[in-house]
């Protein structure tokens, strides 16, 4: 049977054609993807992750064994343990030369007029120097911080760390930083402890006093 001329047309078109080039072999794309996962792994496993903090800090339940502060600026007075018996109770420890308490402290000032009319919670503010055994020009610094930050509350001091080493003793803190916030129940049992600040702690706070407030007035 003689060819068509449709067939010796397609066999000449397709000698015209450049040559088919052939795939990329798979295998050098899959041991890429191999080894960036497991390069991925290796340096999450590495990371240091977040610690447990707020209202999951292991320290939560554990009582406040020593709770004595004196006053430092403002309207204060001395305070006990037995302030602490039916209230809940909002510490933060800071002090003037700590850059993440300068980030943290207007969001504490926001909180504290949230809060300061509510029956059942109180708020001590604690300053301290890099040593706190080291009081010299601690109640101007801190008065000066005040002014800048247009907080009205009363400040406290820690004569030698006894209340900071009591919380780091009772909660078993290794290592202890500035600013530390702690929330504790009636009676001093810790309801929520943060180390340090970071981003968007102040609405963890918040939402710990909410629930520790609803708990009191039951």
């Amino acid at each position: 049977m003689p060819e068509s001329g449709f067939t010796k047309s397609s066999e000449a078109e397709r000698e015209g054609l450049p040559p088919e080039r052939s795939g990329w072999p798979l295998w050098p794309w899959v041991l890429l993807l191999a080894g960036s996962a497991l390069v991925l792994m290796v340096r999450w496993s590495f990371t240091p992750q977040p610690e447990a903090r707020g209202e999951r800090h292991p320290a939560v339940g554990q009582t406040l064994t020593t709770f004595q502060l004196q006053p430092l600026t403002g309207d204060s007075h001395p305070v006990s343990d037995t302030d602490l018996a039916d209230k809940v109770t909002l510490v933060n420890f800071w002090g003037p030369w700590c850059g993440a308490c300068a980030v943290e402290f207007p969001h504490l000032v926001e909180l504290v007029a949230h809060f300061r009319s509510r029956p059942g919670f109180q708020f001590f503010s604690v300053s301290s120097n890099y040593d706190p055994s080291d009081e010299r020009g601690l109640a101007e610094s801190t008065a000066e911080c005040l002014k800048r930050y247009e907080a009205n509350f009363p400040t406290y001091r820690d004569p030698d760390a006894a209340t900071i080493i009591a919380l780091a003793r009772d909660s078993k803190i290794e290592n202890f930083g500035f600013p530390a916030t702690v929330l504790l129940g009636q009676g001093g049992v810790i309801r929520a402890l943060w180390i340090g600040y970071y981003p968007g702690d102040e609405n963890d706070v918040r939402k710990a006093i909410e629930k520790a407030l609803a708990k009191t007035s039951k």
